[in-house]
């Protein structure tokens, strides 16, 4: 009796930690071009491969003329465009009552498809100075040494910032203004708060300085070269066979 409930038990924690574990990955499910990653900062690049696992805290970069789909084990998809580096931060991490996943953008661009979440899911983007909250969401995130861009194909995404380098005006400093809640830039307009926090809505794009100051909110145009690049077809067309849920 005692040799089976011992034997029960190490089946149980054994499957404890493989759930743990599958939880915490992703898998390459579209690889054009070549893709590497890499388990630290100072580890190697290593080649991957299409059904290659990806884990939380690994990074993983394209090289020149590639894409990449990393698919998550609780359904949403993140794919890299050429150029980019991602770390994975978190994948459905435990954390205060919360799922947690996080996914910071080092350099390039991603699109997203991110499916619909329940309450206790955070499931969030960084770039740069920029922190993006994402819930059954289709949305790309563009960062280099010129800031941020974010469009929202669908959905809302909740973007925050905190300006970042010089100190600011010593007046803006001293009496910061205060957002209740997100909010939706009407026009062409700077944000200079200490920190920010603003609404997206579908179709519109938000540009970002390098010093985490807002400058553009506008809709997206469709007809526009950038959005007719085999970039945008590709994901398009893996969007249209997502299993992803809004």
């Amino acid at each position: 009796m005692k040799k089976s409930m011992i034997l029960f038990t190490i089946a149980v924690l054994f499957c404890a930690s493989a759930l743990a574990q599958d939880t915490g990955r992703g898998v390459i499910t579209a690889l054009q071009g070549e893709a590497e990653k890499r388990t630290a900062p100072e580890a190697d690049w290593l080649e991957t491969a299409l059904e290659m696992d990806v884990y939380a805290k690994e990074m993983v970069r394209t090289l020149p003329d590639s894409f990449a789909e990393i698919s998550l084990l609780r359904g949403s998809v993140i794919r890299l465009a050429p150029k980019t580096t991602i770390n994975m931060n978190k994948l459905y991490e435990e954390a205060e009552d919360q799922i947690v996943t996080n996914i910071q953008v080092a350099e390039g661009e991603i699109w997203g498809n991110v499916n619909k979440a329940g309450e206790d899911e955070l499931f969030s983007v960084d770039s740069t100075s920029v922190s993006s909250s994402i819930i059954g969401t289709v949305f790309r995130i563009n960062t280099g040494d010129e800031g941020t861009l974010i469009k929202v194909y669908r959905g809302n995404v909740e973007v925050s910032g905190k300006p970042v380098g010089p100190q600011k005006d010593k007046a803006l400093s001293e009496e910061p203004a205060e957002i209740s809640g997100p909010t939706e830039v009407a026009g062409p307009r700077e944000v200079t708060l200490e920190e920010w926090t603003i609404l997206v809505r579908e179709m519109m794009e938000l540009r970002i300085d390098s010093q985490g100051r807002v400058v553009r909110m506008q809709s997206i145009n469709t007809q526009s070269a950038e959005e007719q690049s085999s970039w945008v077809k590709w994901n398009k067309e893996r969007d249209s066979v997502s299993p992803v849920q809004h």
